[in-house]
């Protein structure tokens, strides 16, 4: 069975290197063992000689080091990776944990247990995918009570409507009645010209109308009772639905807040900006508006977060966050875009008043103060700006920022470049390289 190694240049170099200084090792082992008349040579008899060879013991040990050195860098690039690749699929209010992740990776020994560095965002993504379960469960016992609270009130209503109709029948027999003692009252009168009939007969009759007026008092006031009561319930179970109504739109108000915000800065996220840039398109391609695009990103971050840990680099993040509100617009869309960069939305803005802000934010920031444990932490950011075009599309109108912020960041960083200064780069360029006969 045949095992197929791919080495790379450097690393085959090192590896015949190595397999010449033990053949070299293993021959003068041979010779001194010939000298000695030695009769059986064993490869046991071999090793122990080898073991004593300075240059075998430096070779072997120098491989098994550098073999464990970068199978513990290859280790710490993929859980990096792992995480980016989280930190892109949560949401903001969860990448806290991830990132703080990241420090413990620095600790080889925590690389060592691979389970653990695994297990971790798993740990977090779980959470994650709990707290949405435990959302939704909350929506469908609301949704449940509210299902509830409503067939009461319909029964309520139903009650009332029949209570409605009954009083209608009451009325109508009250109403009868009355008109019956009336007519009996009439009657007697055409009946009998005896007086003392007569007056007993009206008596017999106004009393039992009283009577009739007595119970129909009594009747409204019993339903009377019943309609406060019914309207007081069902005004609790209208307070109680509308105060859960509440709860839930306050629960998504946060939530939609959490969808478009970046949890660490404040500033609105990766989700937000493309709806805005879409929005922004429209606009340009309908109404001819001018609006530029503007790619900011923190020089030597890396360096930050090696040095000081990736606490002290979320705080650089926030400092920088507040600086751009500071010095930006109100009207303009502000997003962290991802890790330390940030992008800018200037609606009715054209690239010439575009790098001006640039300049003046990249010169605000340069003269800002960020400190740490009386540690002076230089902070300052590299800019590439761009102009919305007609027909343009999110990625157009994002390259020619990013290519003007790379041309800022290889003409020593701390710069505002344009997309204009790229194209004249290149026409210099251009001019510079002799054309091929």
């Amino acid at each position: 069975m045949s095992h197929e190694i791919n080495l790379r240049d450097t690393d085959l170099a090192t590896f015949e290197e190595k397999v010449y200084v033990l053949a070299d090792e293993l021959l003068a082992i041979l010779k001194d063992l010939s000298k000695e008349n030695q009769k059986q040579v064993s490869s046991k008899l071999i090793a122990e000689k080898m073991f004593l060879k300075e240059s075998v013991k430096i070779a072997l040990v120098h491989s098994s080091s550098t073999s464990a050195s970068k199978e513990m860098e290859s280790l710490k690039e993929i859980a990096n990776l792992i995480l980016d690749r989280f930190v892109e699929l949560m949401p903001s209010h969860m990448t806290e944990n991830l990132s703080s992740m990241k420090d413990k990776f620095k600790d080889h020994e925590a690389l060592k247990n691979s389970t653990e560095w695994l297990d971790s965002p798993i740990t977090i993504l779980k959470k994650y995918i709990n707290s949405i379960t435990t959302r939704n469960k909350e929506l469908d016992e609301f949704l449940k009570q509210t299902m509830m609270y409503l067939a009461a009130i319909e029964g309520h209503l139903t009650n009332e409507l029949s209570s409605h109709q009954q009083k209608f029948k009451d009325d109508r027999s009250f109403e009868e009645n009355i008109s019956s003692n009336v007519s009996g009252i009439q009657q007697s009168f055409n009946a009998s010209g005896d007086f003392s009939n007569i007056k007993a007969a009206v008596l017999n009759k106004i009393e039992n109308i009283n009577k009739g007026i007595e119970k129909k008092r009594s009747q409204d006031m019993t339903r009377l009772k019943e309609a406060e009561k019914t309207l007081g319930e069902m005004w609790e179970r209208m307070n109680a639905i509308k105060q859960e109504a509440d709860e839930i739109r306050k629960r998504s108000q946060e939530i939609e807040f959490e969808s478009v915000r970046d949890k660490l800065t404040g500033l609105y996220n990766r989700k937000a900006y493309d709806e805005k840039i879409s929005q922004t398109l429209a606009d340009v391609e309908r109404y001819n508006v001018p609006a530029s695009l503007m790619v900011c990103d923190i020089d030597f971050f890396k360096k930050i977060n090696d040095k000081f840990g990736h606490k002290v680099g979320d705080l650089a993040l926030k400092k920088l966050a507040d600086l751009l509100r500071e010095r930006l617009r109100k009207n303009d869309f502000i997003t962290r875009y991802g890790g330390e960069e940030f992008v800018v939305i200037l609606s009715h803005t054209d690239i010439k008043n575009a790098a001006t802000a640039g300049e003046g934010v990249r010169s605000y920031i340069d003269k800002s103060v960020f400190s740490y444990k009386n540690h002076h932490i230089p902070l300052t950011i590299s800019i590439g700006v761009s102009s919305f075009r007609k027909g343009d599309d999110v990625t157009t109108v994002f390259e020619r920022a990013d290519n003007a912020l790379y041309l800022a960041k290889r003409s020593g960083r701390n710069r505002v470049k344009t997309e204009n200064d790229v194209i004249a780069e290149g026409a210099v360029l251009d001019q510079a390289t002799p054309a091929e006969p």
